[in-house]
């Protein structure tokens, strides 16, 4: 027959194996919240991107488009003005893409689950002792 173990011992364990599961938990966290950070990263350079080429080819639009309409027979401001509301509806879908993979970013989910079952654990401990 196994000698049993102290209430000294038992305690020092369970503080010991919670210190393991909390090292463990704070690992998954950082993982992925890293992950997260990955998306975040992704679409923000989506999005620099997509302002970038709204800007550049706004400029080429306007000059080249509001070209074409004064030679069709428009005025110089009717040229620009229609040039600036196709540019205005890139801009529109571009943001509702954006704003689609920004749906995409979830907490981390794992993390929070276990955070939670730890939270109750430590909770009943506390009970226990009391």
């Amino acid at each position: 027959m196994a000698p049993q173990q102290s209430l000294k011992e038992l305690v020092t364990n369970t503080i010991s194996d919670g210190k393991r599961l909390l090292t463990a938990q704070v690992n998954l966290t950082t993982t992925e919240l890293s992950q997260t950070s990955r998306t975040i990263g992704q679409i923000s350079l989506l999005a620099l991107i997509a302002v970038s080429l709204i800007s550049a080819g706004g400029i080429f639009t306007l000059i080249a488009i509001a070209y074409i309409l004064v030679a069709l027979g428009l005025p110089v401001w009717a040229g620009f003005l229609i040039v600036a509301v196709v540019l205005f509806l890139v801009a529109a879908i571009l943001g509702v893409v954006i704003k689609g993979k920004g749906k995409s970013i979830k907490a981390p989910p794992v993390a929070r689950e276990e955070w939670k079952k730890t939270s109750e654990s430590l909770a009943a401990l506390n009970k226990l002792s009391e």
